[in-house]
């Protein structure tokens, strides 16, 4: 014969249950933006633009800091018989701070490098363009990599879900008379 739950019991396993859920849950929706956004511009329109500035600028917070390299692209195209200039290498997201900023900032010189070589000033490039807005345009789409793991955060819930559940469907014994 076992013994039923005491209540400080039956409140760290809800409570457990509810914060591995709630969790999971934020998580799932965490990663689903990125990927929200990474096919938002794969609906925009595919324009030619030249790339007309592409530079690298090195910084350094402090004398003991690595240093940052930022990469500043700027690009002319024309949408809708008007003519634009773009900023953005890609749409940001909350991971990052390329809707705030027109550089893309990496501590790697070998990563800067690389993204300015791969557009530099002169080149025929195509970006796309929000026909909605035409002044916003990116000349990358972000990866859609977040929905491939998007599995992990929903074990938590389904996990925090069961033990919900098993605390919840225990039916209370009735105390036999004999």
């Amino acid at each position: 014969m076992s013994t039923p739950p005491t209540v400080a019991a039956v409140v760290f396993k809800l409570g457990t249950g509810l914060l591995l859920m709630a969790t999971g849950i934020a998580v799932t929706a965490l990663l689903f933006i990125p990927y929200r956004k990474a096919m938002q511009t794969r609906e925009w329109t595919e324009t030619p633009c030249v790339i007309i500035e592409s530079r690298i600028d090195e910084q350094r917070v402090s004398d003991f800091a690595e240093p940052v390299h930022r990469v500043f692209l700027k690009y002319r195209y024309t949408f809708a018989g008007s003519e634009y200039t773009g900023i953005r290498w890609r749409l940001g997201t909350f991971f990052s701070s390329e809707d705030k900023d027109v550089a893309k900032k990496t501590p790697h010189a070998a990563e800067a490098e690389k993204l300015a070589a791969k557009f530099p000033e002169g080149m025929a490039a195509v970006c796309r363009v929000n026909p909605a807005v035409p002044s916003e345009a990116v000349l990358e789409h972000h990866t859609k990599a977040a929905i491939y793991t998007i599995w992990w955060p929903l074990l938590f819930a389904a996990g925090g879900g069961g033990i919900v559940w098993s605390v919840l469907r225990r039916k209370k014994k009735q105390p036999q008379t004999g």
